[in-house]
């Protein structure tokens, strides 16, 4: 898939946006086990093992707020990433250092930083490698 330029990048970034506040969660969960791999899902989610994200890909329910705002960013950022390129892409980007993140990788502001926070610093990373 070509990658996106100018409008087409706004219009990624919104449509991924909008699906990660639309999109259940148990769908969300379910899609970023298949895309990403648990591990990988459940490392960039903060969680300490994979079990917590297959039980919320069952429907299960997802404790505190901060766990579903993680579920919502890595979401919307390996969504857009598969879109754009692929899902081996999205999972390259999240676990690869980045200059954007104080070379930091992706997976680990999610999974440490405020989720607000690293919501905003990860996607302007999205945003920069869709624009580059």
């Amino acid at each position: 898939m070509a990658v996106p330029r100018g409008e087409d990048v706004h219009a990624l970034l919104e449509r991924a946006h909008k699906k990660s506040v639309t999109v259940p969660a148990v769908d969300q969960a379910r899609f970023l086990q298949d895309v990403l791999g648990a591990r990988l899902a459940a490392a960039s989610l903060g969680l300490k093992d994979i079990r917590t994200l297959q039980s919320w890909a069952r429907g299960g329910l997802i404790k505190g707020a901060d766990h579903e705002h993680r579920l919502q960013a890595l979401y919307r950022v390996a969504s857009a990433l598969s879109e754009a390129f692929t899902p081996a892409v999205a999972a390259a980007f999240l676990r690869g250092s980045n200059p954007a993140l104080g070379d930091r990788a992706p997976m680990l502001v999610l999974a440490d930083d405020p989720p607000a926070e690293a919501e905003q610093r990860v996607v302007a990373a999205v945003e920069a490698l869709l624009s580059a």
